[in-house]
């Protein structure tokens, strides 16, 4: 059955008729952000795009003094945002963090190209945890974090990208009883999150995630 496709020119021209119809209709903050959806739904671009067809290790390490209480959770906040740079990045490809672990667990630390050489990755993102915590006060989660990301060329060791995030908060403007949930739970949450701001450095994304966020506290 032959199939009939809009030229560019008219699906740009059928989205700004439907655009000016919800601007005619409604008004407001929500508007504006239905109308830049329907326009563009990935709004937000990448702060770095040099992971496409990379052969890519991804390696978190805690601080020393966080080493054995939150060796497990920097190794899962690993394993989340590879797997939502595999989904999201095209034609990269993410070492297991199966043999990220092996390696660490076998050899001394040297530095991230070290590392890098060692499991064939192009390139190496590594994220120094330098704080994480899920509790405030003894009845409340609220998960809080301060990270420093680098993106090392292996070939020769330089720095191709650095984003530090301070003093990360979530939820932002709340806290959660801990009567609510378990702390397994809110733990899978808040990495969730965590991994999701970070892993948007390296793919575009919809504005309306940061907004949506809040309301899975719910």
């Amino acid at each position: 059955m032959r199939r009939f496709l809009f030229p560019s020119v008219a699906r740009r021209a059928w989205l700004g008729l439907l655009a000016c119809s919800l601007l005619a209709a409604t008004s407001g903050c929500s508007t504006i952000l239905t109308v830049a959806y329907l326009i563009s739904p990935e709004d937000m671009p990448a702060e770095y795009k040099g992971l496409r067809g990379k052969h890519v290790a991804i390696v978190c390490r805690p601080v020393v003094e966080l080493e054995f209480t939150d060796a497990g959770t920097a190794r899962e906040l690993a394993e989340r945002i590879g797997g939502n740079i595999r989904d999201n990045v095209r034609g990269v490809k993410v070492i297991s963090q199966q043999e990220v672990s092996r390696w660490l667990d076998e050899n001394a630390w040297v530095d991230y190209p070290t590392l890098g050489k060692t499991v064939d990755a192009d390139l190496v993102i590594g994220i120094d945890l330098d704080h994480f915590s899920l509790h405030e006060g003894s009845t409340l989660y609220r998960g809080r974090t301060t990270a420093h990301m680098r993106v090392y060329d292996v070939a020769d060791g330089s720095v191709v990208f650095d984003k530090r995030m301070d003093d990360f908060v979530f939820p932002a403007d709340s806290a959660i009883p801990t009567a609510d949930q378990s702390e397994q739970q809110f733990r899978g949450l808040f990495l969730r999150i965590l991994a999701g701001r970070l892993s948007r450095c390296f793919h575009a994304y919809e504005s309306r995630e940061h907004f949506a966020e809040e309301n899975l506290i719910y």
